[in-house]
């Protein structure tokens, strides 16, 4: 998901993205509860005819699942805030426990949507301002990654020394 905002002054920009899940925390636990309560009931069920491996093999499943499941939820804690000044670019990485910091000047900020090796990946999107380089939006699909580029491209572009160099 990709979120723009002004500043009330008009003399900065912002972009937030982020990534997509759509359960909150009481929600992946009732999910969690609802499958272990439907695969360890007919495990059981199974179980008490003498099928006892099906327990077992219910139990290690359960876990998988809800393993996948809490990694595909911490995916909504990730994001990554970009404001947009007249002199500098201010991006803040957010992942799960984690926070980095970036400043890079907006006078000579590119950004760069590179198209992927092997054609099934998300292109990259990569913002760079004399030798630093961040790259953004890794956790985006594929049209967040261009509307996030479109919205760069329009902020930038009003404060950029290099004038019609900028990529998409």
């Amino acid at each position: 998901m990709v979120v723009t905002w002004r500043s009330s002054d008009n003399t900065e920009a912002g972009i937030l993205a982020r990534g997509n899940f759509s359960l909150d925390a009481g929600g992946l636990a009732n999910l969690l509860i609802a499958l272990a309560v439907v695969s360890l009931g007919l495990a059981a069920l199974l179980a008490l005819q003498g099928y006892w491996p099906i327990l077992l093999i219910a139990a290690v499943q359960l876990v998988l699942v809800a393993w996948i499941l809490v990694r595909a939820w911490e995916r909504t804690w990730v994001s990554d805030e970009i404001e947009i000044g007249q002199e500098v670019i201010r991006i803040t990485k957010h992942r799960h426990r984690e926070t980095t910091r970036y400043e890079l000047e907006t006078a000579w900020a590119v950004i760069e949507c590179q198209k992927p090796e092997i054609s099934w990946y998300n292109p990259r999107v990569q913002l760079r301002s004399r030798s630093q380089s961040v790259e953004l939006g890794s956790f985006l699909t594929t049209e967040e990654k261009h509307q996030l580029v479109q919205n760069m491209m329009c902020e930038i572009e009003k404060h950029s020394a290099m004038k019609g160099a900028l990529k998409s």
